[in-house]
């Protein structure tokens, strides 16, 4: 499968990688340039790992969260992801204080390259089969080697808010609200969300509508919980991590939670009230 060019920065980043399991590896061959004595590949393999490997598990990491909650096969294979994460940094960190030293590189590159074969063959095609494009362009920004900006403008509540949606359609647990119950018609419902976020966060005046009573009559439909609203939350906060940093970032994080809390709060005492 051809790769995703939202995904090209990851697997730039596995070819040294790779040659560095390959190196730590009993029967590894002959690499110019690179140590042949065990002493001298362990302290290569230390200073790869700080210099390269954290920065690409922490990237990574992050990527992986923007995906999460879209397919169950998808989030059990992320989960494994994280673990083998947290296995290969105890491994490469003990390096110094094994006295198998030889033994240790070896398990090391064995692990390390069985964990890039099954994100190169199994991980990054399922995020390309499940992911939507405008997810796999979060992606690529996320990724890019520039440091996030600040939601701006009204491009970035667009991207915002078409990332998000994606997840929620996607979510096992919210999906099927959108999709069914409610019978949203898109060709309003994101301008109105554009308009809705972009007065929230940047104070435009652009939005007119009643969201309160747009979710008691959701409600009416299909009965929602407390757990809709803390999925709704994980995922808008996810969603906005991925793409942005700043005050105003921060600032639409902070007012989701305070929208929702109060949303879900009139909703349940209105059916508590049997109103």
């Amino acid at each position: 499968m051809k790769r995703h060019p939202a995904l090209a920065h990851l697997s730039r980043e596995h070819h040294g990688a790779l040659i560095l399991a390959k190196l730590l590896q009993n029967d590894a061959p002959a690499y110019k340039g690179l140590p042949a004595d065990t002493e001298g590949k362990a302290v290569y393999a230390s200073k790869f790992y700080k210099e390269e490997l954290v920065k690409h598990f922490e990237a990574e990491e992050k990527a992986l969260a923007l995906v999460t909650g879209i397919d169950e096969g998808l989030d059990a294979l992320v989960q494994t992801i994280f673990n083998e994460h947290r296995e290969l940094k105890s491994l490469f960190e003990s390096i110094n204080n094994n006295p198998s030293l030889q033994s240790q590189l070896d398990t090391l590159g064995k692990t390390l390259e069985i964990h890039i074969r099954k994100e190169e063959r199994e991980l990054f095609p399922l995020i390309q089969d499940n992911c939507s494009e405008e997810l796999m362009t979060a992606i690529d920004k996320l990724l890019s080697p520039t440091t996030k900006k600040d939601i701006e403008d009204r491009n970035d509540i667009e991207l915002l808010v078409n990332v998000f949606y994606a997840k929620v359609l996607a979510d096992n647990l919210l999906g099927y609200i959108f999709q069914e119950t409610a019978n949203v018609n898109w060709s309003t419902h994101f301008p109105a969300m554009y308009n809705f976020w972009e007065n929230i966060i940047l104070f435009t005046g652009t939005y007119e509508g009643n969201p309160m009573n747009l979710h008691k009559h959701l409600h009416h439909i299909t009965p929602l919980n407390k757990t809709h609203f803390e999925r709704w939350n994980q995922l808008f906060t996810s969603t906005v991590d991925g793409l942005f940093e700043g005050k105003k970032a921060d600032l639409a994080k902070q007012r989701a939670l305070s929208i929702s809390s109060i949303i879900k709060e009139k909703i349940l005492d209105y059916q508590q009230e049997g109103k």
